[in-house]
């Protein structure tokens, strides 16, 4: 894939998030981010995860996943009111 990047991570913050169970480093996959929605590690890296610049790690905390599959429930909640 092209124009997936991996956000730079602080030291300190990596050591908190690898202590909390937050992330993880995988032999194969090198850093995972845990999905606080569906439990799962994913690599930490833009293809599974949205950018936020707002966050510490430029990261969204849901992966991309669970965004879309929230985002689809939301919009089949908002075409059954307006079918009412």
């Amino acid at each position: 894939m092209f124009g997936e990047y991996t956000p730079l991570i602080s030291p300190k913050l990596l050591q908190r998030r690898l202590a909390k169970g937050k992330a993880r480093i995988d032999k194969i996959l090198g850093l995972e981010k845990y999905c606080s929605r569906c439990k799962e590690y994913w690599p930490q890296d833009t293809l599974f995860w949205s950018p936020k610049p707002s966050k510490p790690d430029g990261l969204q905390d849901w992966c991309k996943a669970c965004q879309q599959e929230v985002s689809r429930e939301y919009r089949a909640r908002c075409q059954g009111k307006k079918a009412a």
